[in-house]
Order: structure tokens, then C-alpha cells, then sequence
């Protein structure tokens, strides 16, 4: 899935004192103390003559990130991704989602401090595909996605991992600033803006990072402009698709003719995908469109995190005056007086 839309991806997990279960969270408790020992300094590891030299470009890059999301964003100043690690995998976590098959409405699981969530983590992938079983048995839609980043909202120090290496400068920028934006603001009981205000924030410090970085004509930036396209056209398609299935789901169908009837609306919009839609995309990421396995569990973390992004870009503009600082300060002020979509949406309706 990370090839499909590697920023929507992401996600998040939280294993400490987050399961019900004293079992899952010993086990994920002992990886994540696992995967946090064994660092080293990314100071100390710049000023050692041995370290290799992409690597030393890697752990600046980010450094230069982390200054611009506190300076720029007004992100909280931590020891996040101050520290790095090896590791032989290519991802974190493998992340299990669910949903009715006959509707959206998700399988959510609790945690305490957190709330309910919809969406549970495994460092181990053996246990996320046992988890997708059981739910697949009781009849949900489930997927498994690989995840490369999460918050512990302050309870570890989040390292960096090798396998980051490889991401393009948009992509670390956005997994920063993302997972940075959560470590800031996170709020209980409201999962999806969590995820939507993040995405936003994540996205569009990563641009204004690209264009003081390395300005608007360069390869990086214009690299990152044709990704978004994309990962925007995909979400845009995905939106449709949902509203066909949500006018099924909502009719007085049985739950026999719901399930038909999504079949062959699933099937019609994959052959879209590989015919005329496909040559609207720019990048390669997206050839194999009508091979993914959609299911409502899929449709639902995208609208997890994008169902909002467009209110919150509209209040960016429209009353933060275009400044990532002014809206996490709004936003930060907003959480205070409850839902904060919900203001939002009442505020830009007024004159």
C-alpha cells in the first residue's frame, strides 16, 4: 500500500498502555523497547568520521526539518528523531482496520487514555494477519498495511529508522512534520481529525519546507507537486467510489443484494482504473490500480485521513492567513471548546 500512497499510509500506532490486553501489550511494549534501545546520537553520528555519507546527509536533512516544524509551524521542540537506528525491515508495524462489509461503519478498539481507535498494530506480522482472521471470520472487510512511522505521544523518544533512508525529500518532511503535528495536539475521542489535521499539516509544511529548501523550480519540489496530484486524483476517486457504495448500503436492500451489488460496482471502478483513468496519472506508483484489493476496510482509512483535509485547508487560508503557526495555534485553542470539525464547519458558514 506504501507504493499506492505512501503519505496516507502512514497512520499511527500506540502501544503504550493502550491494550486491553495485558498479552499484546507486553509483547508490542517489549518491541517497541526493543526497537527504541540500540540507538545512537544523529549528533554524535554526523561528526563521526565513519559514518557513511548518505547516511550523514540523511539525519541533516532531517535536523533541518525539525527546526523549520518548530520554527515555522509551531510544533512542540522534543527529542523526536534525534536518534537513530539500524534496522533489517523495510516498515515499523503492520496495522489491522476493519469494517462492516455492508456499511462503513468501522471496528473500533479501545484503549485506555486514547479512547477507541480504528486501528490496532503488531510488530509482528504473524499476529496482524491471526487479528485480520478472526474479523475476516466474523464477516468484516479487513486489510493489513504496513506503517513506517508512529507517535508514542511522548512516552519514548521516536528514533529514526534506516529504512527512511530512501524516502524522497517530501516524504521525510511529510512523515516528520506529521508525526510531529500528533506529538503537539492529539485529541481524545476525535481519531479522524487526529489523522486529518496531521495529514494537512504534515503535507503542507513539508511544501513550504521544499520551496525554502530548495525553491519552487527544482526537481524535488516539482517531484513532490506531481505525487500530490496524484495522491489528490486517487483520494478524489476513492470519495466516488465510497458515495456510489454508501447510496447501496443506506437503500432497503437486503444485506445479500448490499454485498452483490457492491461487487460489481467494486469490479466496474477497478476497470476504470486500468482503462481511461490511468493515463491521468503522472507518476508510476499507480499501474497496478485495478489490482488493489478494495474492500471497505481499504475505503475507510482513506477517508480516515482525508475526509476533512478540504474544511481544514479552507480554514488555513481563509482565517489563518496561510500561516501553519496561526492554524495550530487555532487549532490548539478550538480542542478546548469540543469537536473541533465541527466549529470549523460552523464558522466558515458564517458570513
Amino acid at each position: 500500500m506504501r507504493a499506492l500512497l505512501p503519505l496516507l499510509a502512514m497512520g499511527v500506532l500506540f502501544v503504550s498502555g493502550c491494550a486491553s490486553q495485558v498479552g499484546y501489550l507486553a509483547k508490542q511494549g517489549r518491541y517497541l523497547l526493543l526497537y527504541s534501545s540500540g540507538t545512537r546520537s544523529a549528533e554524535s553520528l554526523v561528526k563521526d568520521p565513519a559514518t557513511p555519507a548518505g547516511t550523514r546527509d540523511f539525519l541533516l536533512r532531517v535536523k533541518d526539518i525539525k527546526g523549520f516544524a518548530v520554527e515555522k509551524v509551531g510544533l512542540k521542540d522534543n527529542d523526536n528523531y534525534t536518534r537513530y537506528r539500524e534496522i533489517d525491515r523495510d516498515h515499523l508495524v503492520d496495522v489491522v482496520q476493519a469494517c462492516d462489509a455492508a456499511s462503513f461503519n468501522e471496528y473500533m478498539w479501545s484503549y485506555p487514555f486514547l479512547g477507541r481507535l480504528p486501528y490496532k498494530g503488531f510488530y509482528e506480522k504473524s499476529d496482524a494477519d491471526a487479528e485480520a482472521s478472526r474479523l475476516k471470520g466474523d464477516g468484516f472487510d479487513v486489510i493489513v498495511r504496513p506503517v513506517d512511522a508512529f507517535s508514542t505521544l511522548g512516552f519514548t523518544k521516536d528514533p529514526l529508522y534506516s529504512f527512511m533512508k530512501r524516502y524522497s525529500p517530501f516524504e521525510i518532511a511529510s512523515l516528520i512534520i506529521h508525526e510531529q503535528t500528533h506529538a503537539t495536539l492529539f485529541l481524545t475521542g476525535q481519531p479522524q481529525f487526529n489523522e486529518e489535521m496531521a495529514t494537512f499539516v504534515g503535507d503542507e509544511g513539508a511544501f513550504q519546507w521544499l520551496r525554502e529548501t530548495y525553491g519552487e523550480g527544482s526537481p524535488e519540489y516539482r517531484a513532490a507537486v506531481d505525487s500530490k496530484a496524484d495522491s489528490d486524483l486517487f483520494v478524489s476517486l476513492l470519495r466516488g467510489l465510497s458515495t456510489r457504495l454508501r447510496a447501496v448500503y443506506s437503500g432497503s436492500f437486503s444485506r445479500e443484494e448490499k454485498l452483490a451489488r457492491k461487487v460489481l460496482i467494486i469490479d466496474e471502478f477497478k476497470k476504470g482504473m486500468t482503462g481511461e483513468t490511468a493515463p491521468r496519472f503522472r507518476t508510476p506508483g499507480y499501474g497496478n490500480l485495478g489490482k488493489i484489493p478494495l474492500n471497505n476496510a481499504f475505503l475507510s482509512l482513506y477517508s480516515l485521513y482525508s475526509d476533512d483535509v478540504p474544511l481544514l485547508r479552507a480554514w488555513f487560508e481563509q482565517r489563518c492567513g496561510g500561516s501553519l503557526k496561526r492554524f495550530m495555534e487555532s487549532m490548539e485553542h478550538l480542542a478546548t471548546h469540543g469537536d473541533v470539525i465541527t466549529q470549523v464547519r460552523n464558522e466558515l458558514d458564517r458570513p
